[in-house]
């Protein structure tokens, strides 16, 4: 999924998120049904990924990958 995340002094940053790394970091549906409802539920720890991509040099538009986001216990 793409999105935009707002920086500090409100520029958009364009950023990519896959539905494979929605499922294996947040438990969202692999078939990516419940993407959007999965990014919006965890939008705060997803943007401050994004931003920091930004920080370390990363050029839009910013592709996440499995380590840029914590890793959740599944139960």
């Amino acid at each position: 999924m793409r999105f935009w995340v707002a920086t500090p002094e409100g520029l958009p940053i364009g950023a990519i998120l896959s539905k494979q790394v929605l499922h294996y970091r947040f438990g969202a549906q692999p078939d990516g049904s419940d993407a959007v409802a999965m990014y919006e539920a965890n939008r705060g720890e997803i943007d401050a990924a994004v931003l920091r991509r930004m920080t370390s040099g990363s050029i839009e538009p910013v592709m996440l990958r499995e380590n840029d986001l914590p890793l959740r216990p599944r139960g």
